[in-house]
């Protein structure tokens, strides 16, 4: 692999999500496994383990579907310099609105007009 293909693997914000992610849910599982507290309930936060181990799991289950559903469909993420490469329009001034054509009034009813 060359040092141009490592450097763009690893500034892709997905794979930098996943890392976090499961970082976060290492430590999670080691919190749940070692300290009790980490294993109830509270009024606050309702069940922990939940907000410990199950949400950074469901996140993670959904950023891997993003970039297999991303890697299926061939959707590479550009590169971050072309966002900013990208050609602008130059500014032509305001808008010249067009004046609408005036509209014949039309009788209410048959019977009424004159």
């Amino acid at each position: 692999m060359t040092r141009s293909a490592s450097l763009q693997t690893s500034t892709d914000p997905l794979r930098l999500v996943e890392g976090a992610l499961l970082g976060l849910l290492f430590l999670a599982a080691v919190a749940v496994l070692s300290l009790p507290a980490a294993r109830t309930a509270s009024a606050q936060l309702g069940w922990v383990p939940l907000w410990l181990l199950g949400l950074p799991a469901a996140a993670l289950a959904m950023a891997r579907w993003l970039a297999w559903s991303r890697l299926r469909t061939g959707a590479t993420p550009a590169p971050a310099g072309l966002a900013s490469i990208r050609r602008r329009r130059a500014p032509a001034g305001p808008a010249r609105r067009r004046i609408a054509p005036r509209r014949q009034a039309r009788p209410l009813a048959v019977g009424l007009s004159r």
